[in-house]
């Protein structure tokens, strides 16, 4: 036993410096040649408050510089006057940007907050070109110009980024950091070399008006919780490919205390179950889970087996592996994170590749319930879901 765990762990070395090569080749490759800009470019933005850094995150967006010329759409419920009063404060104080404020009646049960929203916005938007961008993230200067010109490559439909955290105020903030930003380059990455992808971040993504308008729109999609998944599904239904980009993009979230570390990493680990296990080809799940689920599990391995055959072998495969996993996490941070990790809380990448096998298992087992700034979800069968409780303003 102990001669294939031996074997279980060499050859999982292989997949991290597989996977440490892929990510370098990945932002090597040249910029695709951009075709004629776009007129305007809008940007939806459902907001709903509840996080502190919320107003930073706004402004921020506001005053990020680009070449192209944008409106924003700032999609917010009628019952949320916190998240309003912000918006209009940043709209008094930044009188030359082209901001419109859309209050919506909060959704229907059955019906995802921020669907609804987009669909609204989408209505609304004049641009050539449709962003869609999480209230939590924030785009760097010159980000859109990283992003926009695979919009014409050959197939493309939609453009996304690659998320990161920059949010280290306390432990648990700190926690879920490093786990994004250990787990997010290797995660979206290496498998487009082998398929194509099959999903994309929501947290920002891009599409021209054009196409948005041949796939039906945000239409249809309102009761999908994992809309992410939901957008890339429809528009690979019709036939437009999906392309990863090299757009890295700060996200900001404050996680206080071990009750919301869980509920977050539960969310995020919950959705898969019931939407990417259950609706993909078992090509396609065998290189997603092969690459990402099978080595997650790995580390915890290795020391449980250290535990029970206590070995020298075992030991040094598991610190040499502990330690390439941080010597990648390190260059990464350095190289395209824009250094957001402090050196002082690097020591939590090893405890996030142990934890991450147990939170792994939870979400298998647990009920199929989230919060979500407030909202109580229900998952059901297929990645739709119902209210339990809504959250109070």
């Amino acid at each position: 036993m102990i001669y294939l765990v031996l074997c279980l762990g060499t050859l999982f070395l292989g997949e991290r410096l597989w996977k440490h090569w892929m990510v370098v080749r990945f932002f090597r490759r040249p910029m695709p040649t951009p075709g004629r800009d776009p007129d305007l470019v809008s940007i939806l933005q459902p907001i709903l408050s509840g996080d502190p850094s919320l107003p930073a995150c706004l402004e921020h967006n506001l005053r990020c510089q680009t070449r192209y010329r944008r409106e924003y759409l700032w999609l917010v419920d009628s019952d949320d006057p916190t998240a309003q009063e912000i918006c209009r404060g940043l709209i008094a104080r930044y009188p030359d940007r082209d901001v419109r404020l859309i209050v919506l009646p909060p959704p229907e049960d059955r019906r995802s907050p921020k669907t609804i929203k987009l669909i609204a916005g989408a209505r609304l938007a004049q641009g050539d070109v449709v962003c869609v961008l999480d209230d939590d993230t924030r785009l760097p200067d010159a980000g859109l110009e990283r992003c926009l010109p695979y919009l014409d490559q050959p197939g493309v439909g939609l453009a996304f980024g690659l998320p990161f955290y920059v949010s280290f105020t306390n432990f648990w903030s700190s926690l879920v950091a490093i786990f994004v930003n250990s787990q997010s380059l290797i995660t979206y990455i290496p498998y487009t070399y082998l398929i194509e992808p099959f999903t994309i971040n929501g947290m920002f993504f891009a599409i021209r008006r054009q196409v948005l308008d041949d796939v039906g729109g945000f239409e249809g999609l309102e009761d999908k919780v994992a809309d992410d998944f939901a957008i890339a599904q429809r528009f690979r239904a019709h036939g437009y490919r999906l392309a990863q980009t090299p757009l890295c993009h700060p996200i900001s979230t404050q996680v206080n205390g071990p009750r919301a570390y869980l509920r977050l990493l539960h969310r995020w680990l919950i959705f898969p179950r019931e939407t990417v296990m259950k609706a993909l080809p078992w090509r396609t799940l065998a290189v997603a889970y092969g690459l990402a689920l099978v080595p997650t599990m790995l580390p915890l391995l290795l020391a449980v087996a250290l535990l029970i055959w206590p070995s020298g072998w075992l030991a040094g495969l598991l610190l040499l592996y502990l330690a390439y996993s941080y010597i990648m996490f390190a260059h990464f941070n350095v190289a395209y994170l824009g250094r957001a990790a402090p050196w002082g809380r690097s020591w939590l990448v090893p405890l996030v590749q142990l934890l991450l096998p147990l939170q792994l298992g939870l979400a298998l087992i647990a009920p199929q319930r989230i919060v979500w700034r407030g909202h109580v979800m229900r998952i059901e069968r297929g990645g739709r879901f119902a209210f339990v409780k809504r959250r109070t303003s």
